[in-house]
């Protein structure tokens, strides 16, 4: 019986380790791309709203065509009434049956539905860029967590490093207490320097929890899968060096933008909305056209056929409709429309503006980050070389640890502004190419 339970204890363990293997899913960026931009909730909506404006522009279409009706009635009549066949006055019960076909269509209606043709394809066109500006939205996001996390990634085995390197520091100062070459306060200023590297390492990992869980979200990720990523490989950064753009590119690159085109394409439905709106107030000129007859069963001598045939009428006309006086309704409705076009102008304008400086700003970030790599990778060899140079004294005695520990702090500082500015230049220089157009790969 014991066997068994450790058998059943083993297979339980092997399920469980099966099931997270299973779970876990190691993703380059251009798969988190991927996989973001089909599982976001924010792309699904505007999926659907750009699926919506597209019936619409259908809806809009559809009406330049005839309108065909057709009915028919059947009538049970007990008492006086006039007999369908005679239309002469009967007082008896009989039954009827009565159809009609009936078409019309508008010849002209102001350009009412000509005008609603365009905005609704100004709104296709305002959903589609606003698509795709939810897109680049999205990559970008993808792409300032994916840089996150390596930065933390190599922070963390930098300061795992730290924790060992003190650790072996801590163990030599003991050996030198013991040998009476120290005093206790050094031990005690080491270790409360590696509990300080513990709790940054902590503090890091708790920290790359969370990076972790910004990426879940953006990739609407369900609950039980366990996402990694996989790690940049930069051998040399010279590679993503650039030029920053001369003005005439960077309007340019502006005016590309998908969210301003989104805004433009939006001021131009609101403009055509104006003349959807001006159109009631100009007369309407209708064609119409029937086509009907009935049976009764008041004579017998009279079948179904010869009834059909003998009460058959058609008929055209031409329906003119002329708006007199509607309440200055129409006026007040074409100046509220005029006064929300006027705003999407202004919108227009203030994205343009925006993007403007968010383009500006990514230039004048990269041009700092290039300038920050290379001082950090002076200051970090500078500062290695110093600390490098203070353990071998230290290891023979000839500085204190608190010359050491000020070294030390010197070169982990050192080391971790070089991480930052790293993936700072990584990030900011592949945004300004972005902007411009080019595809975000990192």
């Amino acid at each position: 019986m014991r066997s068994n339970g450790w058998a059943f204890l083993v297979f339980i363990v092997l399920l469980l380790i099966v099931r997270q293997g299973k779970g876990q899913q190691v993703l380059p960026y251009e798969d988190c791309v991927k996989r973001a931009l089909q599982q976001n909730l924010l792309m699904k909506r505007a999926l659907l709203d750009l699926e919506a404006s597209t019936v619409r522009l259908k809806t809009q279409k559809a009406d330049m065509l005839p309108r065909l009706n057709g009915s028919l009635r059947n009538n049970n009549s007990v008492g006086r009434s006039v007999d369908p066949l005679t239309n002469e006055f009967i007082n008896r019960k009989f039954n009827s049956v009565s159809g009609s076909a009936g078409s019309s269509v508008y010849l002209f209606q102001g350009f009412k539905t000509a005008n609603a043709i365009k905005a609704a394809k100004q709104e296709v066109e305002q959903n589609t860029d606003q698509l795709q500006a939810l897109k680049n939205d999205i990559t970008v996001d993808v792409a300032l967590v994916y840089i996150r996390i390596n930065y933390l990634l190599e922070l963390i085995k930098s300061r795992q490093q730290q924790v060992e390197s003190s650790a072996d520091l801590v163990r030599l100062t003991r050996l030198k207490l013991k040998a009476g070459r120290v005093s206790e306060s050094a031990l005690y200023k080491l270790l409360s320097q590696q509990a300080t590297e513990q709790l940054n390492l902590v503090n890091s990992q708790n920290e790359l929890s969370l990076a972790y869980l910004d990426l879940r979200q953006i990739l609407n990720a369900p609950p039980l899968d366990e996402i990694l990523i996989k790690p940049l490989t930069y051998n040399s950064l010279a590679e993503i060096d650039f030029q920053a753009p001369i003005i005439e590119e960077v309007i340019t690159a502006v005016e590309a933008q998908p969210a301003l085109m989104a805004k433009q394409h939006n001021a131009a439905r609101l403009y055509h909305q104006i003349a959807v709106i001006r159109a009631d107030k100009y007369p309407s000129l209708q064609l119409t056209g029937s086509l009907g007859s009935n049976y009764s069963n008041t004579n017998e001598v009279f079948d179904f056929r010869r009834q059909f045939n003998n009460n058959m009428y058609y008929g055209t006309g031409l329906a003119l409709t002329i708006p007199l006086f509607n309440s200055f309704r129409y006026n007040l409705l074409i100046r509220e429309s005029r006064l929300r076009y006027q705003q999407s102008l202004l919108d227009s304008d203030i994205e343009r503006n925006r993007l403007t400086k968010v383009v500006q700003q990514a230039i004048a970030d990269a041009q700092a980050a290039n300038q920050s790599w290379n001082a950090a990778r002076k200051a970090e060899e500078f500062a290695r070389k110093g600390y490098e140079a203070d353990l071998l004294k230290y290891r023979y005695g000839t500085i204190s640890v608190f010359e050491l520990n000020q070294a030390k702090t010197t070169y982990v500082n050192a080391q971790t502004d070089l991480f930052r500015a790293k993936y700072e230049l990584i990030l900011r220089s592949k945004l300004v190419g972005f902007y411009q157009g080019r595809p975000l790969v990192l």
